[in-house]
């Protein structure tokens, strides 16, 4: 018999095709039949007449492997099946909980503490990809997850923290990781080139990695060196490894800020005066035509042989740690010298000089040159308080610099250093160069999403305290409901390719993202017409409406609307 029967469905299959009504009946954990299935019975049955069944939703780019393995894990997850995601793919933007062995095993752990806001030394009792991925295919997961290496755990775990080019045995060394890495089942690399150690390399070092990539047949992923004024410069660095190396690339959470080099406080001004056009007079800015330009570098790549897709993060709000907007040189070392440094008079009057005075140039690895002076751009106030560990900082989040000054009586620079070092340097932070939830900043990625190579993504951080972002909770609905439901700037069909079969394909994740009998039951159902989020900056912890049932793997996590407790249905997916 049967173990799962949706009867009466609008079946958008991933593909993009037009969507059919047909029952999808499973068994186990597979598609057994697409059809007329009416003189059929199943163990369950769902009647879906009205709704859309769909592929489970990939989320191609998060960090939710720093939590996968923590017990309970399954209620932090929760936020993503609740808008229908079935997989996720870990290890992003060169920050990898996978790889931690070797000799430079504490400065590994110490570097990742800062995004994951967690002591590792006692959780992570794993030294190898090998040994993260058994770890959980043997205890279970909510999620279906895939792993990328982290070029920056790799990089730490040749050479140690160091603000310099590779030496020849330290790239080997670097290489010889990732060959374990992809042996042990990752999927591909990612890179975060903005971040350090990422952005201690060059050319030659990412050449030698993409040649271990092509001999597996893995994916380059990129978070860029910058993605301001040199984007075309930093998109052409991530196209030149894929070309040489006949390897796919994948841009992370590409997004355009505009800055005119000598001319901060024009910067500035554009932003404030733009976002105040667009929302109070309601002039309609095509800011979306900034990054139209960069998808034609795109584009030309995709011409030139090279496999180019991105992913975008639908909001208005960008979130990282706070260490990745100040000069490389504070974070050689370990984080107790950088956090010492950080605390000495003088050192705060060079770093906050170089800030607002030394001009970013191309590329960014020496001095306070480097390419993505974020707050030189935005000024003081781009960055907000996301999370903190202590609980007497906590009335800081969601707060700008400025606002935190104001309260304590000093600089916003002066702030944000106290506020790193009393949190020993765990601090995230959103950054927007105008307000949250602003529709003109969200407006400037428009182009990006409607463009057939790119892909909605969470980003996810899930971290123990601190104010989420609302994707974390919205992003899939919140994508098919702009661009598909209300501003009908696609089908729901291709929405629905751009957030299971595209993603999927990009991976090498095979036989999911599609509704196809013998592939994997990752289903889920929802109803267009309620299809919609409420959730925001300032409320962010709120489910989608329309998202009513998901299946992974044929095991129900979401039934009509509410969570199933107590299923790990998921799989751990390894390179094929």
């Amino acid at each position: 018999m049967l173990d799962v029967l949706i009867r009466n469905a609008q079946v958008a299959d991933g593909t993009g095709a037009p969507a059919y009504r047909a029952d999808v009946a499973v068994k186990k954990n597979r598609i057994e039949k697409i059809g007329d299935l009416s003189r059929t019975i199943a163990k369950r049955e769902v009647d879906a007449a009205g709704k859309i069944a769909a592929p489970g939703f990939i989320d191609v780019h998060s960090h939710a492997d720093f939590a996968v393995h923590l017990e309970g894990h399954e209620k932090m997850l929760e936020p993503l099946v609740m808008q229908g995601v079935t997989t996720f793919v870990g290890g992003n933007c060169g920050f990898s909980s996978s790889f931690a062995g070797g000799p430079h095993r504490e400065q590994i752990l110490t570097y990742l503490e800062n995004i994951s806001g967690r002591k590792l030394g006692e959780s992570v009792t794993w030294k190898s990809p090998g040994e993260y991925l058994g770890l959980i295919g043997k205890r279970g997961t909510l999620l279906n997850m895939a792993l990328l290496a982290g070029h920056g755990t790799l990089r730490i775990a040749a050479s140690g923290l160091v603000t310099r080019l590779l030496e020849k045995a330290e790239q080997k060394a670097m290489e010889r990781c990732l060959e374990q890495s992809m042996d042990e089942g990752c999927m591909g690399m990612s890179t975060g080139l903005q971040y350090f150690p990422g952005l201690q390399s060059d050319a030659a070092e990412l050449d030698g990695l993409g040649k271990v990539l092509a001999k597996y047949g893995g994916v380059f992923t990129s978070h860029l060196r910058s993605y301001a004024h040199t984007l075309d410069l930093a998109l052409e660095e991530v196209f030149a490894v894929g070309r040489k190396n006949g390897i796919p690339v994948q841009v992370s959470h590409l997004y355009w800020q505009p800055y005119t080099k000598g001319l901060a406080w024009l910067t500035q001004a554009f932003a404030k005066a733009g976002s105040f056009m667009y929302n109070k007079m309601h002039v309609p800015i095509p800011i979306e035509k900034g990054l139209e330009s960069k998808l034609k570098l795109i584009d030309a790549a995709e011409r030139d042989g090279v496999r180019v897709r991105f992913d975008l993060v639908p909001t208005s709000q960008g979130f990282t740690e706070l260490f990745a907007f100040l000069p490389p040189y504070v974070s050689e070392g370990s984080k107790a010298q950088a956090l010492a440094r950080l605390a000495d008079g003088g050192f705060r009057k060079r770093v906050r000089r170089d800030i607002e005075t030394v001009e970013p140039v191309w590329p960014h690895r020496d001095g306070a040159t480097w390419s993505f002076n974020y707050l030189k751009m935005t000024g003081w106030s781009g960055l907000r308080v996301m999370a903190v560990a202590s609980e007497k900082n906590r009335w800081m989040e969601g707060m700008t610099f400025p606002e935190v000054g104001r309260a304590q009586k000093k600089h916003a620079f002066e702030a944000l250093c106290d506020l790193l070092i009393e949190e020993r340097g765990e601090v995230m932070v959103f950054h927007t160069p105008t307000v949250p939830d602003d529709p003109f900043t969200f407006r400037s990625m428009w182009s990006g999403f409607l463009h057939p190579n790119s892909m909605p993504a969470t980003d996810t951080i899930l971290r123990p305290v601190g104010r989420p972002a609302h994707v974390f909770y919205d992003c899939f609905p919140r994508f098919i409901q702009v661009f598909a439901k209300d501003k009908k700037l696609m089908s729901m069909e291709e929405a629905v390719r751009r957030c299971t079969s595209l993603p999927a394909a990009c991976m090498n994740i095979r036989e999911r993202g599609v509704l196809k009998e013998k592939y994997f039951a990752d289903i889920v159902v929802f109803d267009p017409a309620e299809l919609a989020t409420g959730a925001s900056f300032y409320e962010p912890r709120v489910h989608p409406r329309g998202i009513e049932h998901v299946f992974i793997n044929g095991v129900q996590v979401v039934a009509e609307g509410a969570p199933v407790k107590g299923k790990l249905p998921g799989a751990v997916i390894r390179r094929a």
